[in-house]
């Protein structure tokens, strides 16, 4: 499963999406409307295009836990916190200098064991400088806890990533002594908050 999705992610996140209330559908990977062989998902409403999931460290889990439940047979394997790199699409670059487009928070924090987060600064080309000039926005990134947070342009598929880093659970749970089932599901993800900081940042890559 390394570098593979589950299926099962796609499903929770989009049920997650549709039941705050947005209108949120599945795109498979031969869908015209996603990035070529990418499964993504599509907000509708938003200024971002789709919601395309990658591993951050290259596969499924970061760490591994392990129980046995109350009853024989039955067992729940909590594969987490697996990283996930949430990539918010923007289509359409191709009149545009990707080096402008670069940008990445850089946080200040104090503190030695528990750090605390005091400041953050946008570094990268033109479009960082714009970033750091909104002081809303900094705002909602900071207290909305939307970071690691980066944008990389996608030149071959004309478009840009807007990258958030997330720890999620994936949990599976398999139960049967003779034939065992399996049922996988994921939680813990992004706050909905965070698509209001994406929004904001993408009015501000299609003015760069």
């Amino acid at each position: 499963m390394v570098g593979i999705i589950p299926r099962e992610v796609f499903r929770d996140l989009l049920a997650y999406y549709q039941n705050a209330g947005l209108n949120a559908e599945l795109l498979e990977t031969d869908n015209p409307q996603t990035i070529p062989g990418e499964k993504s998902i599509k907000i509708g409403g938003r200024k971002f295009d789709l919601v395309i999931l990658k591993f951050a460290g290259g596969s499924i889990g970061a760490s591994r836990g392990f129980t046995i439940g109350p009853s024989i047979g039955y067992q729940r394997e909590n594969l987490g916190p697996t990283l996930i790199n949430f990539n918010y699409v923007v289509k359409g670059i191709s009149n545009q200098n990707e080096a402008d487009l670069k940008a990445e928070v850089k946080e200040k924090t104090e503190g030695l064991i528990s750090k605390k987060l005091v400041d953050i600064k946008w570094v990268g080309g033109i479009l960082a400088g714009q970033l750091n000039g909104d002081i809303d926005l900094k705002n909602m990134i900071m207290t909305s806890n939307v970071l690691p947070l980066k944008v990389e342009p996608d030149g071959k598929n004309n478009c840009v990533h807007i990258i958030n880093e997330k720890g999620i659970r994936i949990i599976i749970q398999r139960s049967g002594i003779l034939v065992q089932k399996a049922e996988t599901r994921a939680e813990n993800f992004p706050p909905i908050e965070t698509l209001d900081v994406i929004d904001k940042i993408t009015s501000y890559i299609k003015s760069t």
